[in-house]
């Protein structure tokens, strides 16, 4: 597939993620966030689809002999600093660390059939990254005021001096993300192969965009994730115990309704309530069920 419409299906899984409805816990059509709006997500998507594209092409010039020249750190910087530039808020650094790396990898595979090979790909591309692309992903983390995403014990991205640690150290973008694995449940799935989305996400959202609209597909696969797989940000905001029970209620909700029938969105809608006025947000499902999104639309479109 052309580079174009890699960055085009990167946008198109953005856009259907953030409308989902309803998404609950989550900016969505008719929900906002006091710091971040639904038109901010909208014009986040818009704004990443460049870069997508800028690191397909790169990709196909350079894998796999010259995969130090991908420059997936400046791609990830230069997504974040679209999107800042155009929404001024930091709407998805977590969706464009999976979906940079995810559409460069998509560039390489020939046909629908290939689709279980990103993963290997994805894995053979940030072993082979550089200390540049390091550094990148660590302005990157700091422009979006992440907060402890990037904290390692020696390589803290709040730390003025990390910049020279891992030039000094020679510290490639992939040993960053290994480093912070153990309580990053993104970075962990960078790191091993994506098994939560290729594993849970990619086949549900199959089976549900068979019978379902986008709007029920995406619903289905947030909250599978979400049910399957305790929030880190949620986690990092109120403690493990809560985030399981946040995932639990997820599950029971999935167990005893369609999420397509009436009471299934009344279910949801309930659901939503209790997260907003508890401010409880899972924000890394969200990011997860967009890299599910991109990757089920690719296998849709090769």
């Amino acid at each position: 597939m052309d580079s174009i419409k890699i960055g085009k299906i990167g946008e198109i899984a953005c856009l259907l993620e953030v409308s989902g409805y309803p998404k609950p816990g989550n900016v969505h059509r008719t929900h906002d966030m006091d710091d971040m709006l639904y038109e901010d997500f909208l014009i986040s998507s818009v704004s990443i689809k460049d870069k997508l594209e800028l690191v397909s092409d790169n990709t196909k010039r350079f894998y796999p002999n010259l995969l130090n020249s991908i420059s997936l750190g400046s791609c990830i910087l230069g997504a974040v600093e679209e999107s800042h530039y155009w929404t001024n808020t930091n709407t998805n650094l977590g969706i464009v660390m999976l979906l940079v790396p995810l559409a460069a990898s998509a560039s390489v595979i020939k046909n629908k059939n290939e689709i279980n090979k990103i993963p290997n790909i994805l894995d053979v591309i940030l072993k082979n990254s550089t200390v540049d692309d390091a550094i990148a992903l660590v302005k990157a983390i700091n422009l979006s005021e992440a907060g402890n995403m990037g904290n390692v014990e020696k390589f803290d991205v709040n730390n003025k001096d990390t910049i020279d640690q891992l030039i000094e150290n020679k510290i490639n973008m992939y040993d960053l993300l290994v480093m912070s694995q153990d309580y990053d449940k993104l970075s962990y799935q960078l790191v091993n192969k994506l098994p939560l989305i290729m594993d849970i996400g990619l086949p549900i959202y199959r089976l549900a965009s068979e019978k379902y609209s986008y709007n029920i597909s995406t619903i289905i696969t947030y909250m599978s994730l979400l049910a399957y797989c305790p929030d880190t940000l949620i986690s990092r905001k109120f403690g493990e115990d809560t985030s399981k029970k946040v995932s639990n209620k997820a599950k029971d909700i999935i167990k005893k309704f369609d999420l397509s029938s009436v009471e299934g969105m009344d279910a949801l809608k309930s659901f939503d309530k209790y997260l907003i006025d508890n401010n409880y947000n899972p924000g890394t499902t969200a990011d997860f069920t967009a890299a599910t999104l991109f990757l089920g639309l690719l296998e849709k479109h090769l």
